[in-house]
């Protein structure tokens, strides 16, 4: 409506002299000032059913059709799709929130576990040396005069695993000063034994879904190695390629979660990792435009690469880096 219109826009003050709908140079609808609540509720409903709108066209495509999403996307029919980092960055969200609901983080229970024993270690071991003398194998005496024997107390399995125990005090035994990295490592290690498993998985699946992320890039580059003579092929739509087919692989994983409360399988990662290498050959036929045999070839080759030294390197990397500042 004309009331409704300004000749300039509040956004960037650009001149409307014929009080246009949208401003042509910020795109910033062209509307009175004063808000009203029917405003905001168009405003929020308008964005939520675009982005809905755009999400169920992205996925459709990106399940039945592999390669076209990010084929669409580089070749500019980008207004039906979302941005690749966006629909991955979502996905990832969705899948491991899914994975994190499956662990549950339990009381810590103070009864000794297992691995320990009724008797104390040093009484163990001052058993154990009494009979010794006895045999006369070796002349061993325990007193105030005597040396300590916490070191070799502690040094057995049942002190080591035993969860009352304080990790600090059971390292120091153990490793001493020898090695300040070793010394981390080890109390880093006890302390995560110690906790509850729940939320040690949790802790770990926390900062997975940046590990992924990161790892964007490196298959990106191994995408161009393999296509290196493919000139017309830039490494962003490498990138995009990578995004994009990371996000079929967490959605992937979402559905065979939800498989799996009525699938009672012990090969669902096996599946998965059939029907990723299945669905990268598919998409790589689609994307490069290259023969069957190639495409084929090809994505063995990057998966082989991919499988067997990328993605186990990132994750040692992670699990290291995980353990040590836990």
């Amino acid at each position: 409506m004309a009331y409704n219109k300004s000749d300039k826009c509040p956004n960037c003050s650009f001149d409307l002299p014929n009080e246009e709908n949208y401003c042509p140079n910020c795109g910033q609808k062209n509307t009175d000032l004063n808000l009203s609540l029917l405003e905001v509720l168009k405003d929020f409903s308008g964005d939520y059913f675009t982005f809905d709108s755009k999400f169920f066209a992205t996925l459709g495509p990106l399940i039945t059709k592999p390669g076209k999403v990010p084929k669409d996307y580089i070749d500019g029919k980008r207004v039906s799709h979302i941005p690749p980092l966006r629909v991955f960055i979502f996905l990832s969200f969705i899948t491991f929130f899914l994975w994190g609901l499956s662990f549950k983080i339990s009381p810590v229970d103070d009864t000794p576990n297992e691995t320990s024993f009724e008797k104390n270690p040093l009484q163990e071991t001052k058993a154990y040396i009494d009979s010794l003398n006895e045999a006369n194998f070796v002349d061993v005496k325990i007193g105030p005069d005597s040396i300590p024997l916490d070191t070799n107390a502690n040094n057995t399995l049942s002190y080591i695993f035993d969860k009352k125990n304080d990790p600090k005090v059971v390292v120091d035994s153990i490793v001493g000063d020898s090695s300040v990295v070793l010394n981390h490592l080890a109390f880093q290690a006890l302390r995560m034994y110690q906790a509850d498993k729940g939320s040690v998985t949790k802790y770990f699946l926390g900062n997975l879904s940046i590990v992924l992320l990161l790892l964007q890039p490196f298959f990106a580059l191994l995408l161009k190695l393999f296509y290196i003579r493919r000139k017309s092929f830039f490494y962003i739509e490498h990138l995009v390629f990578s995004l994009y087919f990371h996000a079929f692989i967490l959605l992937a994983t979402a559905i065979l979660y939800f498989l799996s409360f009525y699938i009672e399988s012990e090969y669902l990662v096996l599946w998965l990792i059939f029907i990723s290498m299945l669905y990268l050959f598919l998409a790589i036929k689609r994307f490069y435009e290259q023969s069957w045999f190639k495409s084929f070839i090809k994505s063995v080759g990057i998966s082989f690469v991919y499988l067997i030294l990328i993605f186990p390197a990132f994750i040692i990397a992670y699990l290291l880096l995980s353990l040590y500042f836990y």
